[in-house]
């Protein structure tokens, strides 16, 4: 019986060693690491008070007010109206959802508006001083909305407005071809306001704004950054197939 002793000593060697085995196998030397995973935070943004107009301007001076006063009570569309407009027809009606949601302060459904690439700068259709409204530091577009805030409240109510390009051409816009080009204008007109509006995947969205960051007080000339594209879209007229009457006869 004594001799035993070893015997079983060695067994019990043997399991502890596949006993440690298995606990290198199973981690059982702790919880296994758990990888990182970043939650961006939500994004939020607390509705501001419209900025009173600069002194001097158009919207100071108007007994009507400015701008966007008379869209400040307006209740924005619902999402599928904007899906039912067609270029030129419905640009004023996406304007004036532009300026509801800029005199809410929403940013967040101001981006059902704008294409993902849209970009502000000068009121220029060469689109001088481009930037994205939407930036990795920026995703709500806060400096764009509040900038154009700024620019809206320099505007009298009925400030004058154009829609382009001119009647005839309508075809070219709807069928997305061509876009189309709005814009306000102060009545020293000196400043301006400048909306591209475009057919983005078969619908109207805003691609460009453009508006001076201040009120300019004289007319500001880029001749050096070459001529703005034409208003009217370039027509290629087909050859003639036929002789003239002053043709050398043969």
């Amino acid at each position: 019986m004594p001799r035993s002793k070893p015997s079983m000593q060695l067994r019990l060697g043997g399991v502890s060693t596949v006993v440690l085995s298995l606990c290198a196998l199973t981690a059982c030397d702790g919880p296994r690491p758990v990888p990182e995973v970043r939650v961006e935070a939500p994004v939020t943004h607390t509705p501001r008070a419209i900025p009173a107009p600069t002194p001097g301007s158009d919207g100071a001076n108007s007994p009507d007010g400015t701008l966007l006063d008379g869209y400040k009570d307006r209740s924005p569309s619902k999402s599928e109206v904007y899906r039912s407009w067609q270029l030129p027809f419905q640009a004023r009606a996406a304007i004036a959802e532009l300026l509801i949601l800029t005199a809410d302060d929403d940013p967040e459904r101001m981006k059902e508006l704008f294409t993902p690439n849209a970009r502000f700068g000068l009121p220029d259709r060469r689109q001088i001083q481009a930037r994205p409204i939407y930036t990795e530091d920026d995703p709500l577009g806060l400096e764009f909305l509040t900038g154009f805030r700024g620019a809206t409240q320099r505007f009298k109510k009925r400030a004058t407005f154009n829609l382009e390009p001119l009647p005839g051409f309508e075809m070219f816009a709807a069928t997305g071809a061509e876009p189309v080009w709005c814009s306000y204008m102060s009545d020293n007109k000196l400043d301006y306001i400048g909306l591209r509006l475009v057919t983005y995947q078969g619908d109207v969205k805003i691609d460009y704004i453009g508006f001076f960051e201040a009120m300019p007080t004289q007319r500001i000339n880029m001749a050096n950054e070459g001529d703005p594209p034409p208003v009217i879209p370039y027509m290629r007229t087909p050859p003639s197939l036929t002789l003239s009457e002053d043709a050398p006869a043969e």
